[in-house]
């Protein structure tokens, strides 16, 4: 059975929105380019949403062409692993990509029911909704860069409420700080209260 690894860069108050305006220099480094490699070349496919697949797809693609090197060959692999899009309004996709049907939450446990290396999910947006509450999310990777920035698209925004546990942290000599949560229970609706000791984190819309 393949696991769903969701990685997602947010400030440190929160925002998810325009990492490509604030995550550099912080994100930029041997040792931030190495995990991201890691994360990207051991997964089977890309899980993505409409605005995310539109966004890295118009990017990607237009990086095809590069001197060799470690960011040409993840482009190079950005451009080339399989990928399943998730939309209500797309009729066709390129960038080596499939739509998966009406029903996203089946599309995606059938595919987790097969062999083979991990999907990866990058960002958080309106697709966890569902994914969330069905529980198809193991592993969240949550890159926390030391800036701040003025309001903007929140992390977990509209997302059922849900326990994850702490299971690993690394630290960027750049400030960055990854942590790495999986769930630690089913979904639980949203504005339950839980116990500020619970181990974990209390996402509500």
């Amino acid at each position: 059975m393949r696991r769903l690894i969701e990685s997602t860069f947010v400030t440190l108050g929160g925002d998810i929105g325009s990492p490509q305006v604030w995550g550099p220099p912080y994100l930029s480094g041997p040792e931030q380019g190495a995990c991201a490699r890691e994360l990207l070349f051991g997964a089977d496919a890309l899980v993505l949403g409409r605005g995310t697949y539109e966004g890295l797809s118009a990017a990607y693609t237009a990086m095809a062409a590069g001197q060799p090197g470690p960011v040409t060959d993840f482009v190079a692999a950005m451009n080339a692993i399989p990928k399943y899009v998730a939309s209500r309004t797309l009729t066709e996709v390129g960038w080596n990509a499939s739509l998966l049907g009406p029903d996203v939450a089946a599309d995606l446990a059938r595919l987790k029911q097969q062999d083979g290396g991990y999907l990866l999910k990058y960002g958080t947006g309106p697709l966890d909704q569902t994914l969330v509450e069905h529980g198809l999310v193991d592993e969240f990777r949550i890159w926390i860069v030391p800036v701040t920035t003025g309001p903007g698209q929140r992390l977990f925004e509209d997302l059922p409420g849900t326990r994850l546990m702490l299971a690993g942290t690394r630290t960027f000599d750049t400030g960055v700080v990854l942590l790495t949560y999986v769930p630690a229970g089913t979904a639980i609706p949203v504005g339950t209260a839980i116990p500020a000791s619970t181990a974990g984190l209390h996402q509500e819309s």
